[in-house]
């Protein structure tokens, strides 16, 4: 993993220091540079005049921040990188003047000009939000995404000068986006769970029977005069009702438990990250990671229309499907949207740090919903080629069973010792009789090919297209066969072979 973080510091005198490193794969230390920024009042009065041009807009800022050792850095590290360099801004300076600036339009100078960093394939762009909470959001794998989906247009949104749009339409386009991530919905459509409410959200976030990563939430949003971002959701009757991100924010910070938030969470909902929040508490997608620890969230900084954030959804979980990496799947999602008037207007607020958001690497500790999918492939593939190995594996998944329900960390010291020795024995189980090993066979990964005409290895020589090799040694074959019994004859032969 290339990353390249840009850290804006607290200012000093007239301009804000700059401290930038870069990390590559397979090296231990990161080289690090130094520089500074400095945005006159004729600075801001320019950037204010190009808000409607987004490239120039980020070419001018860019301008002013890639310069000296700062571009010189920059330029080396995307020339020394042969994958994604991904691009980590944070910023740390509370200047008002600073934070309201919009850092989503950043551009850098790549090859023979300036170009965006959120539509540059190979520089992935997302704003780095330390988390101010100490909540944990344990590891999870491809197959513990599960979606929950609030979609909110009541009746009556036109008294706020909104307009309603298709509730079922949009269902249907984040569910087909999502394709085998499972799903449920809030909303106002006939297989709904429930209403797109407040209370609605919060109580199925603590079901216990579903852990929702994911939340997708299709709804109108704005940025009112005091800086509060406001939700339009509903109410009882399917009427309006006002959520505030404050309210929302401190609703989800009650709900207790490590599994009770999502791991991401998409707002298709209007300036959810408005940078004029940043005169109130910050905007909605910022304070969703930074207040509540969230690993990760998508929100618009701007106004959006229904048509680009449904296109843009349609495509970006299709590239977290295959990678588990937001910020290249968001950028491979805006690649296609790249001539629209408001594709600038998505940003990703992340904490990261480039990491995925699920994995698939195996050395890692598999996740209860891992091991229950590698019980039941296991248990399939035990009845065709071993049978009579069934009652050990059944010992086994029982034990595994009893722990697949809890959290790992909430069970006892002995609890935990019977779980690891169990895996321990599957895995070595699984090796044995599929040639692969249980964290593989959880994660997706195919075991060879099998054939039950000749299902020990030692017996391939014995194979129709090997047969002019033994042709008149058959007798011998014969006579050694009725030496030995059959189990101990293909153990005999597997060993020499």
């Amino acid at each position: 993993m290339n990353t390249f973080e840009i850290n804006i510091q607290r200012k000093l005198g007239k301009n804000w220091p700059i401290v930038v490193e870069h990390s590559r794969q397979g090296e231990l230390l990161s080289s690090r540079s130094e520089g500074t920024l400095e945005l006159t009042a004729e600075d801001l009065q320019k950037l204010t005049s190009l808000l409607g041009q987004p490239l120039e807009y980020g070419t001018y800022l860019g301008k002013a921040l890639f310069k000296e050792e700062i571009r010189d850095a920059f330029v080396r590290a995307l020339h020394n990188c042969h994958t994604a360099l991904r691009v980590l801004l944070f910023i740390e300076a509370e200047d008002l003047e600073l934070r309201t600036l919009k850092w989503e339009r950043l551009c850098g100078k790549i090859d023979d000009g300036w170009r965006l960093l959120t539509l540059e394939q190979r520089t992935p762009f997302s704003f780095y939000i330390p988390a101010i909470t100490d909540r944990r959001f344990p590891p999870i794998g491809r197959r513990d995404l599960r979606a929950l989906i609030l979609v909110a247009s009541p009746e009556q949104i036109g008294r706020f000068s909104l307009e309603p749009f298709d509730v079922a339409a949009a269902v249907s386009c984040v569910r087909q986006a999502l394709g085998e991530i499972p799903s449920d919905v809030l909303a106002t459509v006939p297989d709904a769970i429930g209403e797109p409410t407040i209370d609605e959200l919060c109580k199925h976030l603590t079901d216990r029977t579903k852990q929702y990563t994911l939340l997708h939430i299709i709804s109108h949003s704005r940025v009112i005069d005091n800086g509060e971002t406001v939700l339009y959701w509903v109410k009882e009757n399917n009427q309006v009702e006002p959520v505030t991100g404050t309210r929302l924010i401190d609703r989800l910070r009650s709900l207790t438990g490590a599994k009770s938030l999502p791991h991401f969470i998409f707002l298709s909902t209007c300036e959810s990250a408005s940078r004029e929040a940043e005169a109130g508490l910050g905007g909605l997608g910022q304070r969703l990671v930074r207040d509540l620890g969230m690993p990760a969230v998508i929100a618009m900084t701007e106004k959006v229309t229904v048509k680009t954030a449904l296109a843009l959804g349609t495509k970006f979980y299709e590239q977290l499907r295959q990678s588990g990496e937001v910020d290249s799947a968001l950028h491979e999602a805006l690649a296609g949207l790249a001539e629209r008037g408001d594709v600038t207007v998505p940003a990703l607020f992340s904490r990261l740090g480039g990491r995925p958001l699920f994995s698939d690497q195996l050395d890692r500790d598999l996740t209860n919903a891992e091991i229950g999918y590698a019980l039941e492939q296991f248990e399939q593939l035990l009845s065709e080629r071993a049978p009579a190995l069934h009652p050990r594996f059944a010992e086994l998944a029982q034990k595994l069973g009893n722990s697949l329900g809890a959290d790992i960390n909430a069970l006892s010291k002995s609890a935990r010792e019977e779980r690891e020795q169990a895996l321990t024995a599957v895995n070595t189980l699984c090796e044995e009789i599929i040639d692969l090993s249980f964290n593989a066979l959880a994660l997706g990964q195919q075991p060879p090919t099998y054939n039950s005409h000749c299902p020990f290895l030692g017996l391939y020589p014995f194979r129709e297209e090997n047969r002019e090799f033994f042709f008149g040694r058959e007798q011998l074959i014969i006579q050694l066969n009725e030496k030995l019994t059959e189990h101990n004859f293909f153990s005999c032969v597997r060993c020499f072979w």
